[in-house]
């Protein structure tokens, strides 16, 4: 039987080293050719023969270590509910525990607390060999595929401990060592817990994006309803849309007109009253009245699910940094090994005695941590993503954000970018009015902004003519061809129309023209407020010593203008779509490193080629898909936000991979008891490595996107943990 790819989602795994560890269990199960581990995503991608490794066999391989393998993206929330659940009852058990120990331990030496030493050891013993489990097992596992991990590390502490509690139980001195071993686990499981809260928090936002898609789609067949999953839908499909129900794809409205709530997907905080002819999108909700709708793609092909997509790639990419951590962790664990050995040969050859240097080899192996490394990077990316997935800033990858502040050079569209896209037809000459009505039912087809804006201005004049369209093409950078039985018709760049038709004399400032192949119809000038909130950002920029570009395809002196009065540094006019993607990749080939900020079907080919590319608010499908970033709402806000966001990422991992180095080159030399008459207790290792995960975790909690504007995706309802 043919091999077959399938992504899997997978519980437990709280460090790279697990990760490495899930992946090489898989690799022996039979007939698995090929595993990919995503610790980001809690994801894994394998390549297997179903009837030789089906599901439960593979589940069945990483159970034992302690992993669980999960089939879709809400049952893993609800798993991870339940391993968090689980945690923070251990996490109680252990903290009454070594509270209790502590007492014992701080106890007079009188003969009723030696007594009841011994009973606080007898009691302990089975809950930190209980406890300890969610470590010991999964190292036991990993160990035998020749896998270290910071479970390993825990385990040796935990079993050194429980042999050093006996021997003083042998010499009635019971509770200092059994007291560590519970406050080791008491220590780690806070810092576990709370990067597993962290990860579960920035999991949730596939989850809500994933519950926007209604289920199942009334779908009309010969005038009688039949409820089909979404998945069966079919391109061409006529479905019926009740009020308050949710869009099941993406389509037209064939009949009916209602108002539709788009905030979740385009930002816009009111309704939107749509009618035929109009796009719906999947996960938008209709509101007011029944509608029957065209469906245009598939469930896989719809905006929403290729916005989902797109953000489980991002969060599968890498950082550059992690690349670096994870090749230090590597060597890390068996170096602390290494280390702990060495340190009982130094106290021992020093003349100290064994329960001595024994302890000092504990405190190396708890007080390491090799987890700070290890979510140095990962935890700041996935908090970066899922809060710019809540702000509604899609990334395609977490390089694009990485590589913002790089940039040298920001390039700017000007219709619908650096202005309000909001056009409005500032004036205009007919030469043939009576074709206002068959404009007007081509520019509605239409999503650029001019055309959107003249078909505001002609619906005041006269109403939609009826026709019998043989063709409609829309040609980036150029503008509409329509063909009729009896005539074509050409809307868009003077320019290009003036090219095709010579002898129609076109005013070469004006914004549109329209006309058939043997006259001119008319021409139309438009005018488009810049954004005024955006221009505070563009001086930021310049202050930073970035240079400003304006590259438009307006054939108008309104853009040179516009550029001047903005302070760019260079202004370019009248481009081609093609002719601003080739400025772009020549620039680049020079050193310059490009961002480019655009709207548009005509953007397209800049935002592929450009260093960073982002689609701004209420871009065009293949700008929002070309783009390496795309914004859903207010550009204005979202924007400046998405910089900000940017600079934070790359601050806060440096300062994570800094405390992470430096707390290892300090506290190591420190637990060998290198420092005469400085010595740290198991104890206060394993305290000082958890608050050494916690910093990070905390620093990575830090990334927030401030000033988004807009509306936010809300946060999945959460049960008790």
């Amino acid at each position: 039987m043919a091999s077959v790819e399938a992504t899997y989602k997978v519980v437990g795994m709280t460090c790279q080293s697990c990760a490495a560890s899930v992946q090489t269990l898989l690799q022996q199960v039979p007939g698995v050719e090929k595993v990919e581990v995503y610790f980001n995503t809690q994801e894994v991608l394998i390549v297997h023969e179903p009837e030789k490794a089906p599901y439960e066999v593979l589940k069945a391989a990483i159970s034992p270590a302690g992993y669980e393998l999960i089939q879709d993206a809400h049952t893993q929330l609800l798993a991870q509910e339940r391993f968090l659940r689980k945690m923070r009852n251990k996490l109680w058990i252990m903290g009454a525990t070594a509270a209790f120990g502590m007492i014992v331990h701080v106890a007079p030496h009188w003969s009723f607390f030696s007594f009841l030493g011994q009973i606080y050891f007898l009691l302990s013993l089975p809950l930190v060999i209980w406890v300890g489990r969610h470590f010991w097992r999964p190292a036991w596992q990993q160990l035998r595929v020749r896998q270290l991990t910071m479970d390993s590390l825990i385990t040796v502490g935990l079993i050194g401990s429980i042999a050093l509690g006996s021997l003083e139980m042998l010499q009635e001195q019971p509770g200092h060592a059994i007291t560590a071993a519970a406050e080791i686990l008491f220590f780690v499981l806070i810092g576990r817990y709370l990067e597993e809260k962290a990860r579960y928090r920035t999991q949730s936002v596939l989850g809500t994006l994933s519950t926007l898609a209604a289920p199942t789609a009334r779908r009309l067949v010969d005038n009688q309803v039949e409820i089909i999953s979404t998945t069966e839908i079919k391109p061409g499909d006529v479905l019926q849309v009740e009020p308050q129900e949710t869009f099941p794809i993406d389509g037209r409205i064939i009949e009916g007109t209602s108002f539709i709530e788009e905030s979740l997907l385009t930002g816009e905080s009111l309704p939107t009253e749509k009618g035929p002819s109009a796009q719906v999108w999947a996960g938008t909700r209709n509101l007011s009245s029944r509608l029957l709708i065209r469906a245009e793609v598939s469930a896989q092909g719809t905006f929403l699910a290729q916005l989902i997509a797109r953000l489980q790639k991002a969060q599968s990419s890498q950082a550059r940094a992690q690349r670096l951590a994870d090749k230090v962790s590597a060597y890390f664990i068996p170096l602390v090994l290494t280390l702990a050995a060495a340190t009982i040969f130094y106290h021992i050859g020093r003349g100290e005695n064994m329960f001595f240097a024994w302890e000092r080899a504990l405190s190396v192996l708890v007080i390491s941590c090799p987890c700070a490394l290890g979510l140095a990077t990962p935890l700041a990316v996935q908090m970066a993503i899922g809060g710019a997935a809540r702000s509604q800033m899609l990334l395609r990858e977490i390089a694009q954000l990485e590589n913002l502040p790089l940039a040298t050079t920001w390039a700017f569209d000007k219709t619908g970018t650096l202005t309000e896209g909001h056009a409005q037809v500032h004036a205009l000459s007919w030469n043939a009015p009576e074709y206002a009505g068959k404009l007007l039912s081509l520019t509605q087809r239409s999503l650029h902004p001019l055309s959107q804006a003249l078909a505001s201005y002609l619906e005041k004049e006269t109403a939609p003519e009826p026709l019998e369209v043989f063709a409609y093409v829309e040609l980036p950078g150029r503008g509409i061809v329509a063909t009729l039985p009896t005539e074509k018709i050409f809307i868009g760049n003077p320019t290009w129309i003036a090219e095709k038709h010579p002898n129609l004399s076109i005013p070469s400032t004006t914004a549109v023209a329209a006309a058939t192949e043997k006259k001119l119809i008319g021409v139309f000038t438009f005018s488009d407020p810049p954004r005024k909130r955006l221009i505070s950002f563009l001086k930021h920029l310049k202050r930073e010593g970035k240079k400003l570009v304006l590259l438009t395809g307006d054939p108008s002196l309104s853009g040179k203008e516009l550029g001047e009065k903005l302070g760019f540094d260079e202004i370019y006019i009248n481009l081609s779509p093609f002719e601003k993607a080739q400025w772009i990749e020549e620039r680049q080939k020079q050193g310059e490193k490009i961002v480019f900020v655009g709207d548009g079907l005509n953007d397209a080919l800049a935002l592929r080629a450009a260093y960073v590319g982002i689609a701004v608010h209420r871009s065009a499908g293949p700008a929002t898909q070309s783009a390496g970033i795309a914004l859903l709402h207010d550009t204005e806000t979202a924007l400046p936000a998405l910089y900000e966001l940017s600079l934070r990422l790359r601050r806060i991992i440096a300062q994570n991979l800094g405390w992470a180095f430096g707390y290892n080159l300090v506290a190591l030399p420190l637990a060998m008891g290198l420092f005469p008459g400085l010595y740290v207790s198991p104890s206060l290792s394993a305290l000082l490595m958890s608050m050494s995960s916690l910093t990070v975790v905390l620093n990575s909690l830090r990334i927030r996107v401030r000033s988004s504007g807009g509306k936010t995706l809300p946060e999945m309802p959460e049960q008790p943990l």
